[in-house]
């Protein structure tokens, strides 16, 4: 398989992936090139009774529309070229044929079985997101070779408290990224595909 069949995974199956899979992706997932090989990343994977309780938490808390906030603070304003990406993608969305599952899925952590949490320094330099967001995309790919589906979100980490309750971060991390992993379900929603820019709207080459 190639990145280029890689898709986010929305909707999971309830079925169990094995310890020494998950191990294996995240194994794997440390090919990725840092600065200096610091790999400056922690890894928390919650699996089992625990991902469930994470996910029940996580739907109570949105249901009850408790305010949520994040570590690691994301972009408050994006360039013309990405509010237009963005814009697009609400509207593909939105016209899916399953479009009333994205919120509700969203809710539910997408039913992931097995949950990735990547933390950073809390006084990281942007250069570190980099470090961390290569380790985080071979876990894509890793995955994917390994016959998972995975689906990175904002969703996951955006109630701390949910996380910390079962695991026991350093004082000085923060926490990055929420990657779910398990088997795709034979759900419509999986087949969203938003594409990406023609390569001339990012491309300069001078010869």
């Amino acid at each position: 398989m190639t990145n280029l069949t890689r898709n986010s995974t929305r909707s999971f199956s309830d079925k169990q992936v094995n310890l020494d899979t998950l191990k294996s992706i995240i194994s794997e997932a440390q090919q990725a090139p840092s600065w200096e090989n610091s790999q400056p990343y922690h890894v928390f994977l919650a699996t089992g009774d625990t991902a469930a309780k994470i996910r029940a938490a996580h739907e109570k808390n949105v249901n009850n529309k408790t305010k949520s906030w994040t570590e690691v603070v994301p972009p408050q304003t994006w360039t013309p070229a990405a509010d237009a990406n963005i814009l697009d993608w609400q509207y593909q969305a939105s016209n899916h044929p399953e479009s009333k599952e994205f919120g509700g899925l969203n809710t539910t952590l997408f039913n992931a079985p097995a949950i990735v949490y990547i933390t950073i320094k809390k006084d990281a330099s942007n250069y570190v997101a980099y470090d961390a967001g290569a380790f985080g995309y071979g876990m894509l790919l890793a995955a994917q070779n390994h016959g998972l589906g995975a689906m990175p979100a904002y969703g996951f980490v955006r109630y701390p408290e949910e996380i910390h309750e079962y695991f026991e971060i350093p004082e000085d991390e923060a926490i990055f990224m929420g990657i779910g992993l398990g088997y795709a379900s034979e759900d419509e929603i999986n087949q969203f595909r938003p594409g990406r820019n023609d390569l001339d709207k990012i491309l300069q080459i001078k010869g």
